[in-house]
């Protein structure tokens, strides 16, 4: 069931963006590469908005590091769980990115992403938006799914003109 809807997924990203035709620069890879990293992005936004932790986590590699700004590395899947579920803790939240750049070489792909963060206590009161970059570096496992392998992020001005997204 979860192996047919990533293909679903997949899909439809791969629809909606030939459609619409890319939005950023692409090096190196195949349609199927580009899709599927796409897939990955639509998933993790999804996941976060949603609180669902073990999902996100599983778009990592058993061996993935989250590096956010102002704390340690977590490394591996229980970790990386662990921290957006911490972080999300009485907080409604949602993101949106902007990828400017993907490359692809072999089993290795990265972007280079704006994004747009929203928090909101699960109580009410004002959101407060947070923008910046991510650099996600993605690698391919043997069984052939591409997975976040290395996601770091910074704050940025030159992403603030972004639209702040609303949390659910």
């Amino acid at each position: 069931m979860r192996r047919r809807l990533t293909l679903s997924l997949i899909c439809l990203s791969a629809l909606v963006l030939s459609s619409s035709g890319w939005s950023y620069e692409r090096r190196g890879g195949t349609e199927a590469d580009y899709a599927a990293i796409d897939a990955i992005e639509v998933q993790w936004q999804e996941a976060y908005g949603a609180r669902d932790f073990e999902a996100l986590a599983d778009l990592y590699t058993e061996d993935g590091w989250v590096m956010a700004r102002r704390r340690p590395a977590m490394r591996g899947r229980e970790e990386i769980r662990d921290f957006f579920a911490s972080v999300a803790e009485d907080t409604k939240l949602a993101v949106t990115f902007d990828v400017e750049e993907l490359e692809v070489t072999g089993r290795y792909a990265w972007n280079v992403a704006r994004f747009a963060l929203t928090y909101q206590s699960m109580s009410g009161g004002e959101p407060i938006h947070d923008y910046g970059r991510a650099l996600i570096l993605y690698k391919k496992g043997g069984d052939g799914q591409w997975r976040i392998h290395r996601d770091m992020d910074t704050p940025t001005p030159d992403a603030a003109d972004m639209t702040p997204p609303t949390p659910r």
